[in-house]
């Protein structure tokens, strides 16, 4: 049945090869069938370049199945196992496939493209893929980074956050994070702002992007998203240096009107904690921390397991 439905994925009835690449999409959506999939199409005779296909449809202008095609890319790519080997055919075609996302209305066919967010967000699971995602001759992530305050598509605007999450949790790539320039920083601290005023010594500290927003200016929504941004925040308090970049840049004021509006408005528990936790770090003074890197502290399962409940317990009493 996979076989047929490979061969009908190409068929010259646009309905048929519709309906085929739709069953792909169901067929790859849990894991074990993606794998199925991915593994029967490079034994088959002659291969079905399942890869292949999808980037070329996804990168045709004219093609009418390339959101079905980023849909069934998505769900293999969310197979880490099955990264470096895509990843093997992708990377000759990935700057094509960043300059389709980034150009909004590329498709002529009315394909919004969206779920290449997540087709990057899923490659940079593994390193080479947060490696390629950072490397200047690329550009991927400068590319990238305006979707992640992107209104329209939260698909859009998550797979985006979920690329600059992965990022920062590689403390390799801390460094280009915090870079001159704030770009990644700004894509991380936008969603999380809104309309308030700032005193002009604490605007001062802000990147240039985050001075002076808008009455307008609205927090993302999604509190999974919001969630997301903040786990990227935590992850880069890991070293003493980019504490210092962090406070330096007003994130701790940013975080402050932040918290009062979860506490009020978004009413998140999770978000609140998620806060709080970077709070925390940032408020306190280098002598008291003690320590340059974070991740050099050890714990054991045990300890984890109490942090976990007390994280849990404390949870339930935020928004009481």
């Amino acid at each position: 049945m996979l076989m047929a439905i490979f061969g009908l994925t190409l068929d010259a009835n646009a309905t048929v090869a519709k309906d085929a690449v739709l069953s792909l999409i169901n067929l790859t959506a849990e894991e074990a069938g993606a794998f199925k999939v991915f593994q029967l199409a490079q034994q088959v005779q002659p291969r079905f370049a399942i890869v292949d296909v999808a980037a070329k449809q996804i990168s045709d202008e004219q093609a009418e199945l390339a959101d079905a095609w980023s849909m069934v890319l998505s769900n293999l790519t969310r197979v880490e196992s099955l990264v470096p080997a895509i990843l093997d055919t992708l990377e000759p075609t990935l700057l094509q496939l960043a300059k389709a996302f980034a150009k909004l209305d590329y498709n002529k066919k009315k394909c919004k493209l969206h779920y290449l967010a997540s087709i990057f967000c899923n490659l940079t699971q593994v390193s080479r893929g947060r490696e390629i995602c950072c490397q200047p001759k690329y550009q991927l992530l400068q590319k990238l980074l305006p979707f992640a305050s992107f209104e329209e598509s939260v698909v859009r605007r998550g797979g985006t956050i979920g690329i600059i999450k992965n990022i920062c949790f590689d403390v390799v790539y801390h460094d280009i994070i915090l870079n001159e320039q704030d770009d990644i920083l700004v894509a991380i601290l936008q969603p999380l702002c809104g309309p308030e005023e700032f005193s002009d010594e604490d605007n001062e500290k802000l990147p240039i992007e985050l001075q002076y927003l808008p009455e307008s200016k609205t927090r993302e929504s999604d509190p999974d998203l919001r969630k997301m941004l903040l786990e990227c925040l935590l992850q880069l308090c890991a070293t003493r240096r980019c504490r210092e970049v962090l406070r330096a840049k007003g994130v701790y004021e940013i975080l402050r009107e932040y918290h009062k509006w979860e506490a009020k408005v978004g009413r998140d528990s999770e978000c609140l904690l998620a806060c709080e936790n970077v709070v925390d770090i940032l408020l306190k003074k280098e002598e008291e921390i003690g320590l340059d890197n974070y991740h050099s502290v050890e714990v054991s399962a045990e300890q984890a397991d109490k942090f976990a409940q007390d994280d849990a317990a404390y949870v339930k009493t935020l928004l009481d």
